[in-house]
């Protein structure tokens, strides 16, 4: 979050770069370098929220160094704020205002300096140490231990017989993918986190109907980091692995235009279905679409996302499907529940001195099948008696962001959160702290 503070602060130093041409030429000079400073700041902070985020693995120092980045970014932006107020009230003699703030810009950021360059070396020594690229860099090394931490990596290995919910609209996009139009067609499922899309897509995909009417497969992960070009590398390469073919020649160092070229030769005369899992990017299918090419042969692409405007996108040039996965209700909730908590005890089934409290927890999961799961699963470890059931309904959300058991739900949840705008971010994190059900006055939000 540190650096999207950044990111706000920079766009209002940029603004003011552009409205005030009359701003003397010392004072416009160090207004820049303060820019740039920030900048160069922002790069190494976004590498190391990105790190925070999905390893909770930065030394202490780092974390510290952090926060006091985000600190600073805040009151420089205070310092900003208060000379427009400035300005507005000493317009003849505005560069005076604007002077003794750049001063205490400028200083803090020094301050900052001999704790960026120690903080900097110790997340390369890591780096070193690990085998840990930039988050920009997109390496093969990075991408697989991403993978190995992604809690969805579960949803290729759930039985058909854990599944619960997905029967009728997993029928109905079958018979669509199947029978369906002979355009090249998206069809696009959309929901929260949480709601198990990735499970419902994969579900579908393997199908014995779509595998035995769609001749040419792919599977390809997205996520919010992402190569464009990577991704079409990995594309052809899964269709050529599944038909037991070698890829194109020098596939791998190629550019853009070859992969692309080479993709649309490659399924020119195919009827092939190739899903991609958790797309954040509203412009991601003007990226992708010209390498999947309309050849009237009933062509499918499955795209799994939360936004409802990656959907939309998609409207400019191919025919489009959406399925708006809902969360589950309450009595195929119940039954989610009962087959991961008492599996292997009491019959699959709850028992009546239970049953009250885990409506309770379930209720807090509000439909979500992926905190269902997860709540499932530790309860399945617990002694079956009121007062554990109780411990975890009243501390829900304690456990929630503490117990590693849980950790896959916070991983994902926070995909949505990290994605907000920066001052959305904060809005949210503020209307956080007050209690459920808390009636809040608007003149404290203004």
């Amino acid at each position: 979050m540190a650096a999207k503070a950044i990111s706000a602060l920079i766009e209002k130093l940029i603004s003011l770069l552009g409205e005030e041409a009359t701003l003397l030429r010392d004072i416009h000079e160090e207004v820049a370098d303060i820019k740039d400073e920030l900048e160069s700041i922002q790069s190494f902070v976004k590498d190391a929220d990105t790190k925070a985020a999905e390893e909770d693995e930065l030394s202490e120092g780092v974390k510290t160094w952090v926060k006091q980045v985000r600190e600073v970014a805040f009151r420089i932006d205070v310092f900003m704020d208060e000379y427009l107020l400035h300005m507005a009230q000493h317009h003849p003699h505005r560069h005076l205002g604007l002077s003794g703030i750049l001063q205490k810009s400028a200083g803090l950021i020094t301050m900052l300096k001999p704790q960026h360059e120690i903080a900097n070396k110790r997340i390369k020594e890591r780096s070193e140490r690990y085998g840990i690229q930039s988050t920009g860099q997109g390496s093969s090394s990075a991408s697989q231990k991403f993978w190995w931490h992604d809690p969805r990596m579960a949803s290729f290995f759930i039985d058909d017989a854990d599944v619960v919910g997905i029967e009728s609209p997993r029928d109905e996009l079958i018979g669509w993918l199947v029978k369906g139009h002979s355009h090249r067609t998206v069809a696009s499922v959309v929901g929260m986190g949480g709601l198990g899309k990735t499970t419902f897509a994969k579900k579908v995909f393997d199908h014995q109907m779509v595998r035995g009417h769609l001749n040419c497969h792919a599977w390809i992960a997205v996520s919010q980091s992402h190569n464009m070009v990577d991704l079409l590398r990995i594309m052809i390469k899964q269709f050529c692995e599944a038909r037991k073919e070698f890829p194109p020649k020098g596939i791998d160092s190629a550019d853009k235009m070859f992969v692309i070229r080479k993709a649309r030769e490659y399924l020119q005369e195919k009827r092939y279905v190739v899903v991609f899992d958790d797309v954040w990017e509203i412009n991601f299918w003007g990226g992708i679409e010209h390498a999947l090419p309309d050849n009237m042969k009933g062509a499918r692409i499955m795209i799994t996302t939360r936004k409802w405007e990656v959907a939309n996108f998609c409207k400019k040039s191919s025919l489009v499907h959406v399925h708006t996965l809902q969360p589950l209700p309450l009595t195929k909730a119940w039954e989610l529940f009962n087959k991961r908590t008492f599996q292997f005890e009491f019959g699959g089934h709850c028992p009546p001195v239970l049953k009250k409290l885990s409506h309770d927890i379930i209720e807090k999961c509000k439909g979500l099948s992926l905190a269902i799961v997860a709540i499932g699963g530790l309860l399945s470890t617990k002694d079956k008696t009121p007062f554990e059931w109780q411990n975890l309904h009243d501390n829900f959300g304690f456990e929630l962001g503490r117990n590693p058991r849980l950790a896959g739900v916070n991983k994902i949840l926070s995909l949505s959160f990290e994605d907000l705008p920066y001052k959305l971010k904060s809005c949210f994190l503020y209307l956080g702290m007050y209690p459920k059900d808390y009636s809040i006055n608007c003149v404290r939000l203004i």
